[in-house]
């Protein structure tokens, strides 16, 4: 006996190719082909900036190497065949593991450079400081930058999608179909 105040409930079963009647499940989550081809190119196309942004935003180490580089060629200045046939990345690996002020201060004892030197010496310094410290904002804003430059054009992608799919659908049910 139903109390009036309570609806009978309304139940939809499928039959089964057994016979059986069961419940429906839930239905799956169909996407159409140019969804599916909206979700491939949106992989493929992060997958391309997250590249692209390893291989362009300096590290810490591309700048210390930028660093030793600045040195060397602050240092034949004076010197124009010091490090002649020398391997960067033997001079970068000798000043990574001597620490770099005290190999910047045998460097100029080495080759003599005087107080004359101070000025490109700071100067380096002094830029090499500015980008190790501006490196969490540089790669913050290149991350930032990445994910709206992946958001406006999926965005854009997927709104002729959209348009294109809606139209399609008014075309066939003017022809009927």
């Amino acid at each position: 006996m139903n109390p009036k105040n309570k609806h009978p409930i309304e139940l939809s079963l499928d039959k089964s190719s057994s016979g059986t009647w069961k419940m429906p499940g839930p239905q799956k989550r169909q996407f159409k082909p140019w969804q599916r081809l909206w979700i491939v190119s949106g992989a493929i196309y992060l997958l391309m900036l997250a590249g692209g942004y390893h291989l362009l935003m300096p590290d810490r180490e591309s700048i210390e190497r930028r660093m030793v580089f600045s040195v060397t060629e602050e240092v034949r200045r004076y010197d124009g065949m010091a490090y002649a046939g020398e391997s960067p990345r033997k001079i970068f690996e000798i000043a990574r593991s001597q620490g770099y002020p005290e190999w910047i201060a045998q460097v100029r004892s080495r080759y003599h450079i005087g107080p004359e030197g101070n000025a490109g010496f700071v100067k380096i310094e002094k830029e090499y400081r500015e980008a190790i410290s501006d490196l969490p904002v540089k790669r913050a804003f290149g991350a930032v930058i990445c994910v709206f430059a992946w958001m406006v054009p999926m965005a854009l992608l997927y709104g002729i999608g959209y348009a294109v799919d809606w139209i399609k659908r008014g075309a066939r049910e003017i022809q009927g179909r």
